[in-house]
């Protein structure tokens, strides 16, 4: 009992008094169970042939919390939800026993209570249940939000996201349609004879993404450890180790900003397959989510942020050079002279990093600042230039480029997928080049991680990986536009 306001005591107080009156009366305010009960979406849509004031002779039991109640003379109202739905109770004082009626009046909203009654619908065409008996269940000691107006607040609903989940039913949905679309996700790579896979959290070292860790300390072992950036370096080492298609879908941990659409802290799927390329993962993501619409039922016309998309398959394909040649209006190819490319982009105005010194790099750069955030409808980007793609396989058209893709749709990075680099020299001179950078204060160079070249050097077959998002998905499926409605319990800065 905290943070309570004089008025907020006082029905405390009032609630406390009645857990009393259910002991006085041999009655537990918190039994353990309450068996035998059936769900209310199984109610309305078996009872959906009943007419106004037509009894159906049917008694259930069904358990619930108590959002609101309302009387008119000798019958009052409540509205009882489960997991599954929401449905009327009907309290008739001229019917119900004396001790029944007691009982509802020590009933507040909030409350957990179990009926057992007869399904029948009103005069006015509502299907109710007439309660014969009643229990409590949990006893409610702080009143739910204000009935006509729900909670409304960001800060109080992120906070308090229990009771979001109450008296906001949009926000229960979003979770619920999340943990389908993993599940059909999940069931997607089991059936295409994935295996799925745990690998450590707690690493050594923060590799197989550029981002900055959360870094803590293993006493047992006196040695910094690192919360995972990403596990795609040990999902490779069970593909050396003879696994040829992994998963995990987890957790990964990014010491970052928070935004709209970033976490510290969120899901990712990914994979490795053993004897294909980025081809290959690119035509496994479509249908992963190709499977998704249709297990799930969703239109592939989606809506988001005030745009509108085309989800329908195929994706497109576009190269990263002519994304950027179409959006700065100069033709920027694989050979481009790096100075001249400056020099035109400087007569349109277009600053360029002092930093950035390689024609890839620039495109890249390019890429990000004017190209990203444009494109609507899914859209596999390929042609990523070398020097951003330290783990994938150079082109062999093109020594410039790599094997690599990010999918984007809504103006967001979707998915991540390359053909992996095998070959354990170039994988070291990269990593090499990586830790130089590093150690000249680039924070978002690649670790050196000589074990993992260790693991390359025992021979790591052709490999196609993938990194999926699940948030952003799952945003982009159910219309939120912040990535913290569709987590849980999101990360909030202290009240105090």
């Amino acid at each position: 009992m905290s943070n309570l306001s004089k008025s907020e005591q006082e029905i405390y107080d009032l609630r406390a008094e009645k857990i009393q009156f259910f002991l006085d009366n041999n009655q537990d305010a918190f039994p353990t169970e309450f068996k035998g009960t059936s769900q209310i979406v199984d109610i309305i849509k078996n009872h959906t042939t009943l007419k106004d004031a037509e009894h159906s002779g049917v008694e259930v039991k069904i358990h619930g919390r108590i959002l609101n109640g309302r009387s008119f003379g000798k019958l009052s109202f409540f509205d009882l939800i489960d997991n599954s739905g929401k449905i009327q109770i009907l309290v008739d004082s001229k019917t119900l026993s004396e001790e029944e009626s007691v009982l509802f009046s020590k009933y507040d909203s909030g409350d957990i209570i179990g009926v057992k009654g007869e399904i029948m619908k009103t005069k006015k065409g509502q299907l109710s249940i007439k309660v014969s008996t009643s229990s409590i269940l949990s006893k409610s000691l702080r009143t739910l939000p204000e009935k006509w107006h729900g909670l409304k607040d960001k800060e109080t609903r992120f906070r308090q996201r229990y009771l979001d989940f109450i008296v906001n039913p949009d926000a229960k949905q979003t979770i619920e349609i999340r943990s389908k679309i993993i599940n059909s996700i999940r069931q997607f790579m089991h059936g295409k004879d994935f295996i799925e896979v745990e690998t450590p959290i707690l690493q050594p070292k923060a590799g197989g993404a550029i981002a900055k860790p959360f870094i803590t300390h293993h006493n047992a072992l006196n040695v910094e450890m690192y919360l995972r950036i990403a596990p795609e370096l040990y999902l490779k080492r069970m593909i050396v180790g003879g696994f040829e298609k992994v998963f995990e879908l987890g957790r990964v941990f990014r010491n970052e900003g928070i935004d709209q659409t970033h976490s510290p802290e969120f899901t990712m799927m990914e994979s490795y397959e053993a004897y294909t390329n980025v081809n290959g993962v690119i035509e496994m993501v479509e249908n992963m989510c190709s499977t998704v619409f249709d297990d799930l039922e969703i239109s592939t016309d989606i809506s988001f942020d005030g745009k509108n998309a085309d989800f329908s398959f195929p994706w497109a394909k576009a190269s990263m050079f002519t994304l950027v040649s179409d959006e700065v209006g100069i033709k920027v190819e694989f050979s481009s002279d790096f100075n001249e490319v400056v020099e035109q982009l400087n007569k349109k105005d277009i600053e360029v990093n002092s930093e950035i010194n390689t024609t890839g790099l620039l495109v890249y750069d390019l890429f990000e600042r004017f190209v990203e955030k444009k494109i609507i409808n899914p859209t596999f980007v390929i042609d990523y230039p070398v020097e951003v793609s330290p783990f994938a396989r150079n082109s062999k058209n093109n020594p410039s480029i790599t094997e690599r893709f990010e999918l984007f749709a809504f103006g967001s990075e979707l998915a991540n997928g390359f053909s992996e680099l095998i070959d354990s020299v170039e994988q070291e001179a990269r990593l090499k080049s990586q830790a130089i950078k590093k150690e000249s204060g680039d924070e978002e160079a690649h670790v050196e991680d000589m074990d993992y070249i260790e693991a390359l050097e025992h021979g790591l077959p052709p490999t196609g990986g993938l990194g999926f998002g699940i948030d952003r998905f799952v945003m982009m499926l159910t219309g939120n536009i912040s990535i913290r409605e569709v987590v849980a319990f999101p990360h909030l800065k202290p009240e105090n």
